[in-house]
């Protein structure tokens, strides 16, 4: 098979549990890079959240963020597409996870917003500690939230909640079919437009690129990376991976951990 990119979710797959990108796993992608593949990073976070990394591997390339929702050169600022929840589905969600007190965080191209007492947004105040200032993510209360921006700039909101509640929250704010609902991870419930996936953004930019899908190589570990594997010319799921992302890949590597990255490139590449 050729190989003229590789695409790479982050958490729980180029992340290791200790949210670090291994210098095991490092060299292999700069030795992707040398051999001329292209390296690309497709998350359900922000480009706001994923700055250290980007600049880490050296990648110059576009990185399809929100789970699709948004591509974007970091280094640049250049948007090749961007968008935007229905601002009226907006409200409605935040309005009822804030009656509700739910654990949520929403993502605009500047800010990331979290409820007043959120226990996820931790994970980022404790990060942006340890790390030099032009890494750190941009955080501010929802009651920081300007009103005169209508709800109209939110790329996605996400419920820190068990996903049992995600076929409520469809028949509730989704009945029109302008949202799309997936688990990004435990307890995770990510909230796009509609038609918004992984999938989608690696069609969009490949295309923008000029490298055929069928040259593609996809890793990933959780539901939200599924469209993406569908995608991919040849998909490879962590050893960490939930069990229907592995039943939908075509090779199954070691875990985030055991540098399961490394291990599948040296068989594709032999």
């Amino acid at each position: 098979m050729k190989i003229s990119c590789c695409i790479f979710d982050l958490d729980g797959t180029l992340l290791t549990s200790q949210k670090k990108i291994s210098d095991i796993d490092k060299a292999t992608l700069k030795r992707l890079s040398e051999r001329g593949i292209k390296i690309i990073i497709a998350t359900g976070r922000s480009d706001l959240q994923i700055f250290e990394y980007v600049h880490d591997l050296g990648i110059a390339d576009p990185v399809i963020t929100c789970n699709g929702g948004q591509i974007i050169n970091i280094l640049t600022k250049e948007v090749l597409h961007r968008k935007f929840l229905p601002a009226n589905d907006a409200k409605a969600i935040l309005n009822s996870l804030i009656m509700e007190g739910k654990d949520y965080l929403f993502y605009t191209p500047d800010y990331v917003y979290h409820a007043v007492d959120s226990t996820r947004i931790k994970i980022f105040q404790n990060y942006n500690k340890t790390i030099p200032e032009v890494f750190r993510v941009p955080i501010r209360s929802v009651t920081e939230y300007p009103s005169e921006e209508g709800y109209n700039n939110i790329l996605k909101i996400l419920i820190r909640h068990d996903t049992a509640i995600m076929p409520d929250l469809e028949e509730r704010f989704n009945q029109n079919h302008t949202l799309t609902l997936v688990s990004s991870g435990a307890e995770l419930i990510d909230i796009m437009p509609e038609n918004t996936s992984k999938g989608n953004g690696i069609k969009i930019l490949t295309e923008k690129l000029g490298i055929p899908l069928s040259e593609t190589v996809a890793f990933g570990d959780s539901m939200n990376d599924a469209e993406m594997l569908r995608t991919a010319g040849y998909s490879v799921a962590m050893g960490n991976a939930i069990d229907p992302i592995k039943h939908i890949c075509d090779f199954v590597t070691k875990t985030n951990d055991e540098f399961g990255i490394t291990y599948a490139l040296e068989q594709l590449l032999k």
